[in-house]
C-alpha cells in the first residue's frame, strides 16, 4: 500500500470517472468507465513503483520513509509488483476499446523511460508526470468517446500538477543535487523557479475564469473556485514568496494537492 501512493491512484481513479460525468450525457458511470478508472489508477500505481525503484539512493536523502529507501522491501519485491500492476493495467484497458489500449501501452512505455532517463533533465521530467495527470481526464473522455468536454479540465489538471512537481523539486533540491540529479531548481536556482511558478499560477487563474466567461460551466463552477481554490493558490504563492525551506515547500505541495481535488469538484458541480 505504501509503494503504491494509495492516495495518488485514488485520486487518478476519481478523475477518470469525474471525466466519465462530465462526457456522460445522462451522467451515469457505466462499468466502460469503472473499468477506465481501474486502469488508470493501476498505471499510476505502477507508475509509483518504478519510480522509488530507481530513486532509492536519492530517496535515501530525500524521503527516508519511503519502503524501498529504508530496507523495508526487496526490490525484486517492488518489480513483481510493478510488472503486476501493468498487466493488470493493460488487461483492463482491453475492456474498455482499442485505443484505451494504446493509451495505457504508451503510459507504460513512458512512465519507465520517465523513471529511468527523463527525470533527470531539467522541467521536461516535470511536464512528462503533469502531461499524465492531466491524461486521466483525456483517457476518461477516450472511454466515453468524447474528449472535447474535458479539454479544460486537462489543462486545469496539467497546470497545477507541473506547479506542484516543480515545487517538490525544490523541496528535494539538497538530495538531488547531492545524487547528481540536475531538476530545474538545482541547475537554476530558488528565484528562478519561483518566477516559473508564478506565470504558471497567474495563467491558472486566467484559465478558470475562461470556462465560465464562455458558459462552459455554471456560477457553482465559479463559486467553488473562488471559495476553494484561488484562496490556497494565493496563499501558496505568498509562502513561496517569503520561504525558502523545504518545510515550506512542502506545504505548498499539499497546497497543491488540495487544489487539485477541489477542482475536480468544482468540474464535476459547475458542468
Amino acid at each position: 500500500m505504501k509503494i503504491i501512493r494509495p492516495i495518488n491512484a485514488t485520486i487518478t481513479f476519481f478523475t477518470v470517472i469525474v471525466a466519465g460525468f462530465i462526457c456522460s450525457g445522462n451522467k451515469r458511470v457505466t462499468f466502460i468507465v469503472l473499468f477506465a478508472s481501474f486502469a488508470a489508477a493501476f498505471i499510476a500505481a505502477s507508475a509509483n513503483i518504478i519510480n522509488d525503484y530507481y530513486d532509492i539512493e536519492i530517496d535515501k536523502i530525500n524521503r527516508p520513509e519511503r519502503i524501498l529507501a529504508k530496507g523495508g522491501m526487496k526490490k525484486g519485491t517492488a518489480l513483481f509488483l510493478y510488472f503486476l500492476f501493468v498487466a493488470g493495467g493493460i488487461a483492463l484497458s482491453v475492456l474498455v476499446n482499442i485505443s484505451a489500449v494504446f493509451i495505457v501501452l504508451g503510459s507504460v512505455v513512458l512512465t519507465f523511460y520517465y523513471s529511468y532517463k527523463l527525470k533527470q533533465i531539467p522541467l521536461l521530467g516535470n511536464i512528462v508526470v503533469a502531461f499524465f495527470t492531466g491524461l486521466a481526464f483525456l483517457f476518461g473522455g477516450v472511454a466515453m468517446g468524447k474528449v472535447s468536454p474535458v479539454v479544460f479540465p486537462f489543462i486545469f489538471a496539467f497546470t497545477i500538477n507541473l506547479m506542484r512537481e516543480i515545487v517538490k523539486d525544490m523541496e528535494d533540491a539538497e538530495g538531488d543535487s547531492k545524487a547528481g540529479v540536475i531538476t530545474f531548481p538545482v541547475k537554476y536556482g530558488f528565484e528562478h523557479a519561483k518566477t516559473l511558478l508564478y506565470v504558471f499560477g497567474l495563467f491558472l487563474l486566467i484559465a478558470m475564469l475562461v470556462p465560465f466567461l464562455l458558459k462552459i460551466y455554471s456560477a457553482r463552477f465559479l463559486l467553488i473556485i473562488t471559495v476553494g481554490v484561488v484562496p490556497m493558490l494565493m496563499y501558496s504563492m505568498f509562502i513561496l514568496h517569503k520561504e525558502n525551506d523545504k518545510k515550506s515547500f512542502g506545504k505548498v505541495s499539499r497546497l497543491l494537492k488540495w487544489q487539485m481535488i477541489i477542482g475536480l469538484f468544482a468540474i464535476l458541480f459547475g458542468k
